[in-house]
């Protein structure tokens, strides 16, 4: 039988990615591109060493990026629900007079505000995906220990957020849902494309609304503030929890049997 890892080591290991994915980016200017690709460089240079070195395991493909049949489409899939969930989400807050559009921002700036949103935050969804749901997949799928998965990811998730968000009980709860639908994907699929699809399409839209700096597609005037609007941004996102569920009911989950081979769990 294979030895198993010391938990401890897998904590450290998580703690190590987690650190360097929350404070390495406040050490320079959000706006000094070479710095963020050094970033999400040394991001994948550090998971690879933690896999290979800490954990003795194959490298990056063990934290759930396996380039299995259907990974693209899995990406493709999850990126297009979220974005059009979060679009919808947005054209009900128009509907409830959230905000009023005055028209659209030129194409000159359109155009790299929208690559810039494409690029940024297919990083920054990746790093997180690879640093809570899929190196927690990859512990508790070779502990045979998945039925602790979803609970785990999506707690670690939520608490996470607190990086950015700080401690806010309706927050939580948004977080909480994402996660939950992000984790359950993992479960399904066995890998974490179709989570960082979600991910990336969800904060696509985002930006698409509100650009890096509030200046989005559209030109936004008389943004009202309401408890309202939150508590209805949580009930369109939600949808994002029987979509995925319906969209994989069918597909097997993913059993503990599948990873194991001649008596060894394997990555």
């Amino acid at each position: 039988m294979e030895k198993k890892m010391p938990m401890a080591l897998w904590v450290m290991g998580f703690i190590l990615l987690s650190l360097y994915v929350n404070l390495v980016p406040r050490l320079f200017d959000a706006g000094n591109v070479p710095l963020w690709f050094a970033y999400w460089t040394g991001f994948f240079l550090l998971a690879f060493l933690v896999s290979r070195f800490m954990l003795k395991l194959p490298g990056l493909k063990s934290f759930g990026m396996a380039l299995h049949q259907g990974w693209l489409k899995n990406l493709g899939l999850g990126f297009m629900l979220a974005f059009t969930v979060y679009a919808l989400k947005y054209l009900v807050f128009y509907q409830m007079g959230k905000f009023d559009v005055a028209g659209v921002r030129d194409v000159s700036f359109l155009l790299p505000m929208l690559g810039q949103a494409l690029l940024a935050m297919f990083f920054s969804s990746i790093l997180n995906d690879i640093t809570i749901r899929g190196y927690w997949y990859t512990f508790f799928r070779r502990r045979q220990l998945l039925v602790w998965y979803v609970l785990t990811a999506t707690l670690l998730y939520t608490l996470d957020d607190f990086w950015n968000e700080g401690i806010d009980p309706l927050n939580l709860v948004f977080s909480a849902v994402l996660g939950l639908a992000f984790a359950y994907t993992v479960l399904k699929t066995g890998s974490i494309w179709m989570s960082l699809g979600l991910h990336w399409g969800g904060n696509t839209m985002y930006r698409v609304m509100y650009g890096f700096d509030g200046q989005g597609v559209w030109v936004l005037e008389q943004v009202r503030e309401a408890p309202l609007y939150d508590y209805m941004g949580l009930l369109v996102t939600a949808l994002l929890l029987p979509a995925v569920y319906f969209l994989l009911k069918k597909k097997s989950p993913i059993a503990q049997e599948d990873f194991v081979r001649d008596g060894q769990v394997v990555a």
